[in-house]
């Protein structure tokens, strides 16, 4: 994988949360891609945990269910301006 591609990490129990944020994740990822030119890829894992974890990198970024896709989008933003400044 190069630098430009970021696979997020999804880890949570199989439940409504962890659907809402996959799903969330597949209708905002072009608008982010745009932004930053880069590629987001997706790993789902079960996990024991009720909240899922959206991580990179092995730190975990967000905890939950964002309160809207917005979120998610900030979430993500987050986690590709930190890659970026330790891979520009």
């Amino acid at each position: 994988m190069d630098g430009r591609t970021l696979k997020i990490l999804i880890k949570g129990s199989r439940n409504y949360l962890r659907w809402t944020i996959e799903q969330w994740f597949y209708e905002v990822k072009d608008i982010v891609e745009n932004e930053y030119g880069v590629k987001l890829l997706i790993e789902v894992i079960d996990g024991d945990d009720e909240y899922p974890l959206i991580m990179y990198g092995g730190k975990a970024f967000f905890k939950g269910l964002p309160g809207e896709e917005g979120y998610l989008i900030e979430v993500l933003k987050r986690i590709i301006e930190e890659a970026l400044k330790a891979n520009p």
